[in-house]
């Protein structure tokens, strides 16, 4: 081969390499390692309150991580896939069972939305947005309100977005459910749910068959400068109709420098959740270090009709 042949060759290989390269990385998988570490410590009079026993406890609440990503499989086509969960590790009663099921799940996104198998949120529970300023918490409003469900072998679709409005399905068939029933869970939404590109969000949600429970729900955020508000309004019934009632919460919250403090009022008379009709008022502060980094206090108080109880907690949270 002659000089002149040898460096055509070269050229030739180095011109395909770069047009391949393109493709190679078009085509390869995106992901992001995620996660929440948190810990807390908290006095709870009677241990009748979710997420919290009697006394003074150091606990990690809802402290995970997980994976999430996507894989282009075509121009228009993508695996979509997540596996989460969370890690009870830094508790010493939780050394032998440290992790527990999340949100788990793979799928399929393109042109016609995203839909994704296994274990996700309900499209119902996803509903509430950033109403509940005290999530994850002893005064989370699954307290009272039914049907903030993570529930497994389910099937999640979610649209794309037109002029801001969303659609989203939960369906479970009725060999995957948990009371032998096909369920499904759709959600409008109307605003940005994260409120990073626009100040408003809204939704109205219906769960039928899911977990026992047919519901409808009514939730909203609205920013105004310093100040977030948020509500809920929601109907429940069992699915025998043995139980039925109304849920409400109100939530507000204001940003003063890095403090943020924010007060929070539920109620459900449903009797889904306790058995007795309930309340629940939750006062609390934040101390933001950076988008990361918050410190946080708090006090709540859930009144049933025939018992009562009440948490104080100090807790950090890092988010990665």
């Amino acid at each position: 081969m002659t000089k002149i042949d040898k460096n055509q060759t070269l050229l030739l290989a180095a011109s395909t390499l770069a047009l391949l390269a393109p493709l190679q990385n078009a085509y390869a998988a995106e992901y992001d390692i995620y996660g929440k570490a948190e810990v807390q410590i908290a006095h709870t009079d009677e241990g009748i309150m979710r997420y919290a026993s009697e006394g003074t406890q150091i606990d990690a609440p809802f402290s995970r991580i997980g994976v999430k990503g996507n894989h282009a499989l075509t121009e228009s086509l993508s695996a979509v896939f997540k596996y989460e969960v969370q890690v009870k590790g830094f508790e010493h009663d939780n050394t032998s069972e440290p992790f527990s099921a999340r949100n788990t799940y793979l799928g399929l996104k393109g042109s016609f939305g995203e839909v994704v198998i296994g274990r996700n949120d309900t499209r119902f529970k996803y509903s509430e947005g950033k109403v509940d300023n005290f999530n994850e918490t002893q005064a989370d409003i699954a307290q009272l309100l039914p049907g903030q469900d993570r529930l497994g072998d389910t099937l999640t679709y979610t649209s794309k977005s037109f002029s801001g409005v969303q659609l989203s399905l939960t369906y479970a068939p009725k060999d995957d459910s948990a009371n032998n029933e096909a369920g499904f869970a759709a959600t409008v939404i109307y605003g940005d749910r994260g409120l990073k590109n626009k100040d408003y969000y809204v939704a109205i949600s219906h769960v039928d068959s899911l977990n026992n429970i047919n519901a409808t729900r009514v939730a909203g955020v609205l920013k105004q400068a310093q100040w977030q508000f948020g509500a809920i309004y929601q109907r429940s019934e069992s699915l025998d109709g043995s139980k039925s009632g109304n849920g409400y919460v109100v939530s507000a919250s204001y940003t003063l420098n890095k403090w943020v403090p924010k007060i929070q009022f539920a109620s459900d008379d449903s009797q889904l959740r306790h058995g007795n009709d309930g309340s629940q008022w939750t006062a609390g502060v934040d101390y933001v270090f950076d988008k990361q980094t918050r410190a946080y206090l708090f006090y709540t108080d859930l009144d049933l009709d025939q018992q009562s109880d009440s948490s104080l907690a100090l807790g950090l949270k890092y988010k990665f």
